[in-house]
This record gives C-alpha cells, structure tokens and sequence, in this order.
C-alpha cells in the first residue's frame, strides 16, 4: 500500500511543472462552459417535496466533497510543517510572530472577502465561481512551494485568501439550492465533512513531507497544487447549478401543503441579481437574528482558527514532544471528533427539525455549552493551576471544540435561511466567515506575539472556550426559525 501511494505521489509530483499551464486551460474551459449553460444565476425550479432532492444533487455533495477537502489540506499543511518551512530544509527563516502573520495574512483576505465572494455567488453560477476558485486554489498552491523568501510566502498565503473566499459561500448555497427539506442538514453535514477529512490529511503531511516519501515541504506543496487543477476537470462536467434538468418537478396533484412548504423553502420569485448590495444588506438585517449569528460565528471561529493554527505546537511546548508526533496528534483526533459530530449533529438535527423547527440551531447550542468547559478544564495548568492532565487526557478534552464546531458546520447554512431570504444566502454566509475568519486572524497573529514573548499558547485557548459558551448560550436566544 505504502508503495502504491509513493507511486502516485511520485507521479503527480513528476507532472507538478505543468500546473500553471494546466490552470489557464481549465479557466478557459471554465469560462466557455458558463456562457453556454448562463453566467447569471436564475429563479430555482419548483421542486417536488415527495420525490426527493434528486440523484444530481448528491452528485453536487460528492464533488464538492474532494474540493473543500483539498481547501483544508492546504490550510492545515502550513501549521502542520511550521519547524520544516521556518527552519528546516529548503526552510525560509522566520520567526513565530511572523509565520502566524503569514497564517493571518490569508485570513485577513479570506476574510474581507468573503462577502464579495457571496453577494457574486449569489448573482452568478455558482458552479463558475467554485471553478474559478478551485484554479486560483491550485494555482496559488503550487506557488506556495516556490516561495523563496518570507514576503513572498505572506503574498501567496494571502492570495490563497481570494480563493477559498469565493468557494465555501457558493458551495453551501448551491448545496441548499437542492436540499430544501429534510435532507438539507445532512448534506451540508456530508459536504463539511470534507473539511476534517483534509485536516487529518494535512496531519500526515509531515510523512509527505519527511520520512517515508521524502517529497519535501516544498514538492508536497506543489504536487497538491497539480492534484487540484486535475480535479477541477471532474467539476466541470459533473457539477451542475440546480435546473428544470436536475431537479425533481413538483406535480399540481401533490399533497398541497408539502408543495407549500417546499415553495416557501425556494423563495425563488426572482432571482438574487435583481437586487443591489444595499437591497441585500437591508433584507439580511432586518430583524436580529443576522447580527446575533455575527456574534455567534466569531466566538467559535476564536477556538477553531487557533486550533488550526497553533495546536501542533501548543502540544509541542506542553508536553515536549516532535513535530512528527504533534502533527498526527493535533490534527487526527480533533478532526475524527468533527468527522463523527458534523455527521450525527446532521441526523439529530433534520431528524429533531420535524418535531421542532429550532432544533437545527439547539443542537449546536447545547454542543458549545458542553465543549467550552471541557476546553477550559484541559488548559489549566497553562493558568498555573496544577492539573496533572496527560496528554491522552488533553487531547480528549480538547477534541469536544470538534464535536461542537462540527454540529455548527452542519447546522449554520440551515439555520442561516431559517432566518434570512433564501436567495441571499451566499451573501449572508459571507458576512459570518468575515467575522469568523477576522476572528481567526487576531487570534493567529496573536498566538505568535505571544509565543515570542514565552506566554503559554494555553491561555488564549483558555479565552477561546469562554467564548464558545457564550456561542451555545446565543444559540438558544434566536428568533423561531420561519
């Protein structure tokens, strides 16, 4: 098995040169296959609520599947290589305060804009916007293993940002374009699902990297980056924006109240490029709930960007042990938590959602409140209290920020167009990655002032699970889902 995947590896590495080439070839065929099929976005088709979301729309699960996955293996693969890239091999030498500005470098541009990604996926094809970011994403990946200075690395970390701004808004909305009923959570959770899948690829990123397949940092870099631009081959023809062709039709004989709900669901009287950002903005905040869900998705993007980016050697510095060892163990864990949490958290919730149509925001309401304690508890000996925990014990406590960041990842997109018009959804979900990801970026940047200055990477963790139970507790003070 090992061989095999040395000979994959190998291979994809050997064709890694071709990329930018390859790129421009797919933006091409990109663009060509949007002016035939519509660049605009159009009304959503009347969908049948007793056939099913239809097979296209778990085709548009599976597919998106591997794109997030790819996203989170990049992201992830920075962090879990932080001793090789800022001192090994091939490394560009840095300090810690710098490389969590190259971290916050791609969250200050992710985050920025991620709401001109949504308001674009919101007028336009969503499958040509997560085309165009999945060119820019491999592009920019390969560029990440040529970097031969420290400005270099920030510019392209940074660009990075562009990318994956424009791809998670257009993803879940499309997404939810298909399920409108009780299929909606598990989809999303299905899709997100791809997020931990790519951490714990990125954990053995420093296999990739070292011992036993030898690639180095910056081959693993580029090889993904060739993977990625392959891969955007299979979007093009097997990801499609939801049409007369890919939806189930309602029938006029069907239960008419279903239909009903179904057409309340779709909210698709006129399509979202008939309004202008004033008109959206207006729209997504009237009433509190948009500015309450703000709050909310940037307590629990604190604990989950720091998680992402200073793990590793939060564990590195608390119990002494390799990057080897760190990296497999911040990354499996957590993300074998979310895996299981963004899957169950999807049945409960769609499940619970027929009975209750709060329960898709109670689910991760009542996740937060357990998880932020358990998170406090496994970082006090970093606040001088002398806890004997272990680093099994740690590592368990730690992983509940994983079940509950992984009911929210199934539940948010739900719960957003529960509260919002539907149409703005990609908008509105842009508008919580920037205070998530704005989030993020103070926490990152903050991490490496205050590694530097020798302050115990516990203690902003420690802040980060007060913040989570203050998440969960706003959670159960939404307005009733419509």
């Amino acid at each position: 098995m090992q061989e095999t995947i040395k000979s994959l590896l190998d291979a994809c590495a050997s064709l890694a040169g071709t990329t930018p080439w390859a790129a421009i070839a797919v933006a091409v065929a990109a663009v060509l296959f949007a002016l035939k099929k519509g660049i605009k976005s159009q009304p959503l088709p009347k969908a049948s609520p007793l056939k099913g979301p239809g097979k296209w729309a778990w085709i548009a699960v599976i597919v998106l599947w591997v794109v997030v996955m790819l996203n989170y293996f990049d992201r992830q693969l920075l962090a879990v290589l932080n001793t090789s890239i800022t001192s090994g091999e091939g490394g560009i030498a840095m300090d810690q305060a710098q490389f969590g500005m190259v971290t916050s470098a791609f969250l200050i541009v992710y985050a920025a804009l991620s709401p001109v990604g949504g308001y674009l996926a919101d007028r336009y094809s969503r499958k040509f916007i997560i085309l165009c970011s999945l060119v820019v994403w491999s592009f920019v990946t390969w560029m990440t293993g040529k970097a031969e200075s420290y400005e270099e690395l920030l510019v392209w970390r940074g660009a990075m940002g562009i990318s994956e701004a424009f791809y998670i808004p257009a993803a879940l909305a499309l997404i939810s374009d298909y399920h409108r009923g009780s299929t909606r959570s598990m989809a999303t959770g299905i899709h997100m699902s791809g997020i931990y899948a790519g951490q714990m690829l990125a954990g053995c990123g420093a296999l990739m990297a070292g011992a036993p397949y030898n690639l180095g940092w910056r081959l693993t870099f580029e090889t993904f980056g060739f993977i990625g631009v392959a891969y955007a081959i299979v979007v093009i023809f097997f990801l499609h924006d939801p049409g007369k062709d890919t939806v189930p039709a309602a029938d006029d004989a069907e239960d008419a109240p279903a239909a009903e709900e179904a057409a309340t669901e779709a909210k698709a009287d006129a399509p979202a490029q008939d309004f202008g950002i004033g008109q959206v903005l207006k729209s997504l905040f009237t009433g509190r709930a948009m500015a309450m869900l703000l709050v909310m998705y940037a307590c629990a993007g604190f604990a989950n960007w720091f998680l992402m980016g200073w793990y590793p050697r939060l564990l590195q510095d608390m119990f002494h042990i390799s990057e080897a060892q760190a990296g497999p163990t911040a990354t499996l864990w957590i993300n074998i938590a979310k895996y299981a949490a963004v899957l169950l958290a999807a049945v409960v919730a769609d499940r619970w959602y027929l009975r209750n149509k709060n329960a898709r925001a109670y689910v991760p309401g009542i996740c937060f409140c357990v998880a932020g304690p358990c998170v406090i508890i496994a970082m006090l000996p970093a606040l001088g209290v002398p806890l004997g925990l272990g680093l099994v014990a740690t590592v368990a406590l730690v992983s509940m920020q994983g079940i509950a960041q992984g009911s929210l990842d199934a539940t948010l997109m739900p719960v957003l167009r529960s509260q919002i018009d539907e149409r703005f959804s990609a908008t509105g979900y842009g508008l919580l990655n920037l205070t998530s990801v704005a989030a993020g970026a103070v926490i990152s940047t903050l991490g490496g002032v205050l590694k530097d200055n020798n302050v115990d990477l516990g203690i902003p963790l420690s802040l980060a699970g007060v913040l989570m139970v203050i998440c969960g507790a706003f959670f159960f003070f939404l307005p009733k889902a419509k």
